[in-house]
């Protein structure tokens, strides 16, 4: 159940990398009922929002299947351009970094800017089938114009990308009881082992 796919990331577009890779619960964007019910558990969309666009992706179910073809292509994208720079292994590729941009552009045309606590914000409304899509895309524009990339980290048990809030930068993993357990579990073990020879 997409209610079970635990939100750790620290951020939407990572959250969206995150989806992808992992065993423990099905991937939402294998049906697009679960899609709309997940962006709006990372806030993309409200729950009012998620509830009207699953009802419209049922009725209209082609168009449901081209917003999840698109949702996965965002999800490859983010992750080409995100997995480097958790790796520490040079910048992302070009392509794929210029791929990201003309989606986030895409959707920034998508939005209208609305006035919040003495400045603007973008927000997007309507009901298009791909609307999730634009907030996520333009959160990881924002991710890279902002940072904090330096906290940017990969998980040391499992696939999933995250930031780094600890105040001396040493989490290595997604979440202690998940990752972190079962890496000291490991350890444990091992030492064990050994102390038995």
């Amino acid at each position: 159940m997409v209610t079970e796919l635990k939100i750790v990331s620290g951020d939407p577009a990572l959250d969206l990398v995150n989806t992808v890779g992992d065993d423990r619960v099905p991937d939402p964007l294998d049906h697009y009922e679960s899609f709309a019910e997940w962006a709006a558990r990372v806030g993309a969309i409200d729950d009012t929002t998620a509830r009207r666009l699953a009802a419209r992706g049922r009725a209209h179910s082609a168009r449901a299947e081209r917003a999840l073809a698109e949702a996965r292509d965002l999800r490859a994208v983010m992750d080409a351009v995100f997995r480097p720079l958790a790796k520490d292994a040079g910048g992302p590729p070009q392509e794929a970094l210029a791929r990201l941009v003309a989606l986030a552009g895409a959707a920034v045309e998508r939005g209208r800017l609305e006035a919040a606590d003495g400045g603007f914000r973008l927000v997007w409304g309507g009901d298009h089938l791909e609307r999730p899509l634009w907030p996520l895309a333009a959160a990881a524009v924002d991710l890279l114009r902002s940072g904090p990339l330096d906290r940017l980290k990969a998980c040391e048990g499992c696939p999933w990308l995250f930031l780094d809030t600890s105040r001396n930068r040493s989490r290595h993993w997604c979440t202690m009881d998940d990752c972190g357990s079962r890496s000291k579990m490991r350890r444990y073990r091992a030492r064990r082992a050994r102390a038995g020879r």
